[in-house]
């Protein structure tokens, strides 16, 4: 406190107040925080009733900013005329106790503990899928089957053809849907599939109920398979090879539309466009099951593979129409 409040200070309350004695100095100084102890000392004498700022005689020097000391008055009174400090007074410079804050009981009992059952007890909340679960198995399997003429005989093509007087070369038959030639499923595990985990494994065991284990060969891969694919850890994974020829391609992934924008590990159409290519060199067709909505579609997927959409609202009458 004391390093705050100056002379000057002192000096314009006391002339402000027409002080003339020492009392009055020494009242004003231990008002101020300037009372007995501190390393400045009161005034011998009162200044005259002068202004606040005298004047000095000379102009000041270069050297000497303040101007003559000797017309200045003295500020430092006799220790004789310096009073006691009072019991106020030299409460000033007491400190405070500090006191810690009192301890409040509470006044009401706790809230009881829930009773229902924690998360881990429970498990898993249900899971709502994205097909519709009474018509998923129809849905992959319009999705999946391969259309060959081994049907029922084709009663009215083989009339026809008899009737123009033509031999028949080889019996017609109605087209038959066919799962016999296996189906190879892509599952995209990447950060951006990482939402339809659930759905992702859900359709892979429904594929495996319609096929068989035996004609179901599941490769994983993250962002393209392009990068590596395979059937256990990361580590193992080995560049793609398309499956033999007639063999169904599922591909279960956003092929490079979902996710974050800003992603560097996305997909890219040109990436896509190479694997595409090399699955149809290689005599096989492609359908891939997206959870993106067909207005979001991109206009190159129509014209490299056949597109599903992942949506409840997708339908066998759906699939067939867009798949055939």
């Amino acid at each position: 406190m004391t390093r705050e409040i100056w002379l000057g200070d002192l000096v314009r309350a006391a002339t402000a107040l027409g002080v003339t004695d020492a009392a009055g100095w020494a009242r004003v100084a231990s008002l101020l925080g300037l009372g007995p102890g501190a390393e400045r000392e009161l005034p011998a004498e009162p200044l005259p009733d002068t202004p606040a700022f005298p004047q000095p005689a000379s102009t000041p020097s270069r050297r000497d900013p303040v101007g003559d000391e000797s017309a200045r008055p003295s500020l430092e009174p006799p220790d004789a005329v310096r009073p006691a400090p009072t019991e106020e007074e030299s409460a000033l410079l007491v400190p405070v106790a500090h006191l810690p804050p009192r301890r409040t009981g509470w006044s009401v009992d706790p809230l009881p503990a829930p009773r229902s059952t924690p998360y881990d007890e429970v498990g898993a909340p249900p899971q709502l899928p994205l097909l519709a679960p009474r018509s998923t198995a129809a849905v992959l399997h319009a999705a999946l089957a391969r259309v060959t003429p081994e049907g029922d005989l084709d009663v009215e093509r083989a009339a026809d053809h008899l009737a123009r007087g033509l031999p028949l070369a080889e019996i017609p038959r109605r087209p038959l849907p066919t799962l016999r030639y296996g189906v190879q499923i892509l599952a995209d595990i990447s950060a951006s599939m990482e939402p339809f985990a659930r759905d992702v494994e859900d359709v892979i065991d429904q594929v495996r109920s319609l096929v068989g284990v035996a004609g179901t060969r599941v490769l994983r891969f993250a962002d393209c398979p392009s990068r590596g694919v395979g059937a256990g850890p990361r580590g193992s994974w080995r560049p793609y090879q398309p499956p033999q020829h007639g063999t169904r391609v599922l591909l279960l992934s956003g092929l490079g539309e979902i996710g974050p924008v800003f992603d560097p590990h996305r997909g890219t159409e040109r990436e896509w466009r190479e694997v595409l290519l090399r699955i149809r060199q290689h005599g096989c067709d492609t359908v891939a099951l997206v959870p993106l909505p067909e207005r979001l579609w991109p206009a190159w997927w129509q014209s490299r593979l056949r597109v599903v959409a992942w949506d409840r609202g997708t339908t066998v009458g759906r699939v067939i129409g867009g798949v055939r």
